[in-house]
């Protein structure tokens, strides 16, 4: 009680203080009174102390704004000096500026700006600043950044980006593509390929081998924005293993070509979706307080946990405000077979947030464990699969879960679902998955062609004849090259085909070449006779000199000369060497040259460059003793 009287009376004294100084004094005081509720534990006198402090800002920058718009304020600046006077002293054409200065009551620049930044906001949104700064100390979750008008500028980011991701999903439920989500969460079935014990996967609910599932996750990465975040579960023992996948590669010239590599299976996962980058991970550990050495199976280490892995696309969602953010650990033991605890359903539901109306933001969950016990948050779309009649059947493409988040287009209403809120809730009471409530194939005949429409040509497999239809030289190629544009459509019919003649084997899932067929590939390239020459055009044929103007030029070239025991043999093989000669020439009878043809010699090392004249090197004399000079020198030279 007696902190309350103090703050109260602290509040009527900045509430009457009417000059700057006083207000600093107040500030002053209540950051010392923060500084010393910190030590002491009082998390109410601290958060007292630091709105009196903001308070004593504000009105420390409505001070100093009505200054200002007064009288002013003396910035430091010294008048325009005119001269000196008899003593020598400075003389000015204006007095010196009287009035005080803020650095004389401890005011710098920086505390004045941030004051008169306060003293602009809306005393509305100022008290609800104040409010969300309380929030955040009051949690005790990290630290707080004594910074009113830092915490305003994010929660107003915030709550801009939340409408607008709000408001595109919204406006895309209307396109014939369906609607875009600013989040994903995925809980895929993972196979595994350690047989079918008592505690299999596929005991509980239908399983997807490794490649099903990344060309699930592409589809479903359509279905998000262009920021947003995905979730991914995944098991530990997965977490790096190699996986193929499809994805564009650089060669070494630098050509860019798509090609399947072994990649991390949460990296491929995390290209299949379209992300650009991983965020964070979040461990769920199965155990609690009451059960700590409860686990499940494990070769070298008793599994007691599962990991939750982040990946953001573009510049994400805006970071979550102090209380909605969670720990990355969480304890809970294990309910149903592979459900996941509610607590990371609330995470992500509290991590995206709500727009400024109050509605949450939409999420898509993959392979969603839906039923009256486990219903979907408000405003989550949710994706089945298309599952067959039995466990073991292989799904597809990606059906929707419930009609509002269909991505089939309104066009394509009557399709059937495979899955829909009434099976959803008729899911089996040990947690299986919705998709596992379906006995009958999702489609019919007369669905194929739809069917095919939706997902693609590349998605159905090849048909046999017409990988057998290639010449046998393409189809070694096909299985010799990693990045042929035919190699996923045909690889699996010519494979096995090739093994059986001892020509081919398979590695990892992807068939290759041995060394019988490799030299078997080469003898069929050797035998392929390259295409005959054709001229599309005239060739180019240079002008040719006649026998008879050659023997006149000959004629009329000088006889060869003896010049420093070395005889003139030849004539200068172009103009370039012709004027290297002249200017040589000129430099050794004492000349000017000009300046760029000096410095070429120069280089060359035909000449040298002195204090007061150019002289030819002993590299130019050779030089020239290998020309025929040209007439008019020979000419001088006979008159001589």
């Amino acid at each position: 009680m007696t902190e309350l009287v103090r703050y109260e009376a602290a509040r009527r004294a900045l509430a009457e203080a009417v000059a700057v100084d006083e207000v600093a004094e107040i500030r002053s005081q209540a950051e010392a009174m923060r500084h010393y509720a910190r030590q002491a534990g009082d998390k109410t006198l601290e958060i007292q102390s630091a709105q009196l402090r903001f308070r004593a800002e504000r009105k420390l920058g409505e001070l100093i704004v009505a200054q200002k718009e007064t009288v002013g304020l003396n910035t430091g600046a010294r008048g325009q000096l005119r001269g000196r006077d008899n003593s020598g002293s400075a003389k000015s054409e204006q007095p010196e500026d009287e009035r005080p200065r803020l650095a004389d009551i401890g005011v710098d620049r920086k505390l004045s700006s941030k004051a008169q930044k306060l003293a602009a906001l809306d005393a509305a949104a100022f008290e609800q600043a104040l409010e969300r700064h309380a929030d955040e100390m009051r949690s005790g979750q990290g630290r707080v950044a004594m910074d009113l008008l830092k915490v305003d500028a994010e929660e107003r980011g915030r709550v801009h980006r939340r409408d607008l991701a709000a408001a595109l999903s919204s406006a895309s439920a209307v396109a014939p593509d369906g609607r875009l989500y600013p989040a994903l969460l995925a809980d895929p079935p993972w196979r595994r390929n350690a047989g079918i014990g008592n505690r299999a996967y596929e005991n509980h609910y239908p399983t997807m081998p490794w490649p099903a599932i990344l060309d699930y996750l592409k589809r479903a990465g359509e279905a998000l924005l262009p920021d947003s975040w995905a979730w991914m579960w995944i098991p530990r023992a997965h977490l790096l293993a190699k996986v193929p996948f499809k994805t564009e590669v650089t060669l070494a010239d630098g050509e860019v070509v798509l090609a399947t590599v072994d990649l991390p299976l949460a990296y491929a996962c995390q290209l299949a979706l379209g992300m650009e980058s991983y965020s964070t991970c979040y461990v769920w550990t199965k155990t609690d307080e009451d059960h700590p050495d409860e686990s499940g199976t494990g070769l070298l280490v008793w599994d007691q946990d599962e990991l939750l892995l982040q990946f953001k696309r573009g510049r994400g969602l805006p970071k979550p405000a102090t209380d909605e953010k969670f720990g990355s650990n969480h304890r809970e033991r294990a309910s149903d077979h592979s459900r996941k605890p509610e607590h990371y359903r609330n995470m992500i539901r509290a991590m995206v947030g709500r727009d400024s109306s109050g509605q949450p933001l939409p999420v898509l969950e993959l392979f969603a464990r839906v039923d009256a016990q486990h219903p979907l948050p408000e405003g989550w779309g949710a994706w089945g699969n298309q599952a067959g009649v039995s466990a073991q059947a292989e799904f597809s493409t990606p059906t929707v879960a419930r009609e509002s988040s269909s991505r089939a287009g309104d066009d394509l209403a009557e399709l059937p679902s495979g899955e829909t809120e009434a099976t959803a809730a008729e899911a089996t009471s040990e947690g299986a998955s919705a998709a596992a409530a379906v006995t009958e194939p999702p489609y019919d005949a007369g669905d194929v062609i739809v069917i095919d429409q939706l997902a693609g040509a590349d998605w159905l497999q090849p048909a046999q004849l017409a990988a057998m239809d290639l010449s046998e030289v393409e189809q070694l190629r096909i299985l010799a090259d990693f990045c042929h544009p035919k190699r996923d459509a045909t690889q699996a019919v010519l494979g096995p085909i090739w093994q059986g003649r001892e020509m081919a084997y398979e590695s990892g899932g992807q068939w290759q070449l041995r060394e019988a067929g490799k030299a078997r590939l080469h003898e069929l390239i050797d035998t392929i006779a390259p295409p005959a020459r054709v001229d599309l055009t005239e060739p180019y044929r240079a002008p040719q000199i006649s026998f008879f103007e050659l023997t006149r030029q000959l004629e009329d070239a000088p006889p060869a000369e003896v010049v420093d025991g070395a005889l003139q043999t030849r004539l200068p093989v172009d103009d370039d060497e012709l004027a290297e000669q002249l200017a040589l020439l000129a430099i050794d009878a004492g000349g000017a040259v000009e300046p760029q043809m000096l410095r070429h010699l120069v280089g060359r090392g035909f000449a040298h460059c002195g204090l007061t004249k150019n002289s030819v090197t002993d590299d130019g004399r050779a030089f020239l003793a290998q020309l025929v000079g040209p007439a008019s020198v020979q000419q001088q030279r006979a008159e001589a």
